[in-house]
């Protein structure tokens, strides 16, 4: 199994503040992984590092087989084959179709090229019929499955998730989490997802991480971590309790 993502003694401060000390930490590809843990934990700076956007102030990070240097040229290039949603993801102005099209003209695709992507796309999150409605009209729910098919147009290798269905209704939620699992399972697109229910984790992640105060607590199969955690701390995490 290859490893897209090698994190060796990853740190990140915020003005002489340590938000995040990883000694190490592999993910393996193909995989939904989840990432847990209490307000202020670290996760989505982990997240943003993994995804190439926020640099690291110390460590070593090795992305889809690269070590990564930070130069323009290698991000760009690692960039374009990894996406990401947030729990708000911004509609440009226009159609449906106009935005999931968007990142392709970008690259400059042919437009049959463009047409045939984006219909796949919106197929796979159920939004075919939307193609032509006015984006900023969307409901959160239909909007978070618009900014997903706008990140699967792409092809991506990997798809970052944070916290995709915070903000919408639970049967909008479960809708995506269906279209989480079919991307993973039909496209076998490996997919880091931050969330704070752990139901939703315990629905999807093959593999969990925890993460307390800036540090990887505890990471395996979810299974396992969810009914056997090594740590207390991930066991009162689990439990509902207040992780100090």
């Amino acid at each position: 199994m290859t490893i897209p993502f090698k994190l060796h003694n990853i740190v990140k401060r915020y003005q002489e503040r340590e938000v995040l000390s990883i000694e190490r930490l592999e993910i393996p590809a193909g995989e939904i992984n989840a990432i847990l843990g209490p307000n202020g934990s670290g996760k989505t700076t982990l997240l943003r590092i993994m995804a190439l956007l926020l640099v690291n102030d110390e460590g070593r990070l090795e992305v889809l087989g690269e070590k990564v240097n930070w130069s323009k040229g290698q991000i760009l290039r690692l960039r374009r084959q990894m996406s990401m949603v947030t729990q708000t993801s911004y509609m440009f102005q226009g159609s449906v179709y106009y935005n999931v099209a968007y990142g392709l003209r970008q690259r400059k695709v042919s437009e049959s090229g463009i047409k045939r992507s984006v219909k796949e796309a919106l197929e796979m999150v159920g939004m075919s019929a939307y193609q032509e409605a006015d984006a900023r009209t969307l409901s959160g729910g239909e909007r978070q499955k618009a900014a997903i098919a706008r990140a699967l147009v792409l092809k991506p290798q990997v798809l970052f998730l944070d916290e995709p269905t915070s903000n919408i209704d639970m049967a909008s939620a479960a809708e995506i989490e269906k279209h989480i699992l079919a991307i993973n399972q039909n496209w076998g697109t490996t997919i880091i997802m931050v969330t704070h229910n752990l139901f939703q984790a315990k629905r999807l992640a093959d593999e969990v991480i925890f993460l307390h105060e800036g540090h990887l607590i505890e990471k395996g199969r979810a299974e396992t971590v969810f009914d056997q955690p090594r740590d207390e701390r991930t066991a009162a995490f689990l439990r509902g309790e207040t992780v100090y």
